[in-house]
């Protein structure tokens, strides 16, 4: 989501459940998650964790805070304990989308909510890279790959195509950085890293292609503080 899109200060009261998908939307460069495969029900779990913890006081920038905590957390445990590194990584994918969801179903989306969330997802990148290097990726391999997600959501800004979806988004980073650690569970071996590491950068190739493939979009109000949708 781009700052521009949102309200410089939180929105008055809850949103009903039927109007969660449109607030998405709105939020979102007018994507209809319906029709990304998966994305609607990822959302809908996602907003039922949202309401619980909009309910509970939290804010969304904690959530957000604790993402990139779980992600460091990952960093530091992959070398030696990959299973507890794991679920670090997937309680770090959790946290990115449900710092979002709360924003949304508790009317709180903002500026610099948007700003800190953005900075957030490119901190738990360069994390999810180190991560395959910690599990035996060569050096140059993981910062390629973290260079390849930088790249794809710095075109999309240049390009001004924020709906643009590639196959070189966050969740195919974090999968990678997910196998790399559960291959320790069945291979002691360096190669499963290398090849979610190899995987990774081809991903960001392949959406680098997608993007320059794309007609520019117009200028859009705000696109240096934005984000692109996801």
């Amino acid at each position: 989501m781009t700052a521009a899109d949102l309200p410089s200060r939180p929105a008055a009261g809850a949103a009903a459940p039927g109007d969660l998908p449109g607030r998405w939307s709105a939020v979102h460069h007018g994507i209809d998650p319906g029709r990304v495969p998966l994305l609607g029900r990822w959302l809908r779990g996602m907003w039922v964790g949202g309401r619980l913890l909009s309910r509970a006081g939290v804010p969304p920038t904690a959530v957000t805070g604790a993402g990139v905590g779980l992600a460091g957390a990952a960093v530091a445990l992959a070398a030696r304990h990959p299973v507890a590194a794991g679920a670090a990584v997937l309680g770090a994918a959790l946290c990115d989308g449900l710092d979002g969801a709360t924003a949304i179903v508790g009317g709180r989306a903002t500026r610099s909510g948007a700003v800190a969330d953005a900075v957030a997802d490119r901190l738990s990148d360069g994390a999810f890279a180190l991560v395959l290097w910690r599990r035996g990726a060569p050096g140059w391999s993981a910062a390629t790959a973290v260079g390849a997600a930088w790249g794809v959501d710095t075109l999309r800004r240049i390009r001004r195509v924020p709906a643009r979806i590639t196959v070189a988004e966050r969740p195919t980073f974090t999968i990678c950085a997910l196998l790399a650690c559960g291959s320790a569970l069945v291979s002691p071996n360096r190669w499963p890293a290398r090849l979610c590491a190899a995987v990774w950068t081809g991903a960001g190739a392949v959406g680098v292609l997608q993007l320059l493939r794309t007609p520019p979009g117009p200028a859009i109000r705000g696109e240096r503080a934005g984000r692109p949708a996801r």
